[in-house]
């Protein structure tokens, strides 16, 4: 297996990544993933406290025509849905993955991984199942996954903001 790991930056930077790979015609699949809700084994020195928990994670399955598929792995500090300002960036991912329709996600918690090697890191995440479809009818249930509220909830604490 070819993996890379995606250097993780400022959220509004992975955030753009990852909506370039939803648009992108070679990335022909993005599996999505909501980590545990506690530290644990896996997780790398550098990713943030427990207090962002659980994170987004994320593995792209890249085609490069006359080369092998290539994985590009999201994890450690990607995205979160803990405060209001980080639930946006979470929404405006997901509006745009159901929209792609070529959008997954695992519907069980991911280990942390960012502290592995990419392609043991990619192995251990694309074994994770069941894997769902992304849509209208299932988002709840994968935000659920990064969540004890619900983008409902979120939606009214901005309004009353």
């Amino acid at each position: 297996m070819l993996a890379t790991r995606f250097r993780v930056s400022n959220t509004s930077s992975n955030l753009l990544s990852l909506k370039r790979l939803v648009i992108d015609p070679n990335c022909v699949e993005l599996r999505l993933f909501g980590t545990a809700s506690k530290i644990a084994v896996g997780l790398g020195d550098e990713d943030e406290a427990d207090t962002n928990l659980p994170l987004v994670a994320a593995v792209a399955k890249y085609t490069i025509p006359g080369i092998t598929d290539v994985y590009v792995v999201f994890d450690g500090m990607v995205l979160t849905a803990a405060r209001l300002p980080r639930y946006f960036e979470v929404q405006e991912l997901l509006d745009k993955a159901v929209a792609s329709k070529k959008v997954t996600f695992a519907s069980v918690p991911a280990p942390f991984t960012s502290s592995f090697d990419p392609a043991i890191a990619a192995d251990k995440l694309l074994s994770i199942g069941p894997v769902i479809p992304l849509s209208e009818q299932t988002r709840a249930h994968y935000f659920s996954m990064l969540s004890t509220l619900t983008e409902e909830a979120f939606a009214k604490l901005n309004s009353t903001e």
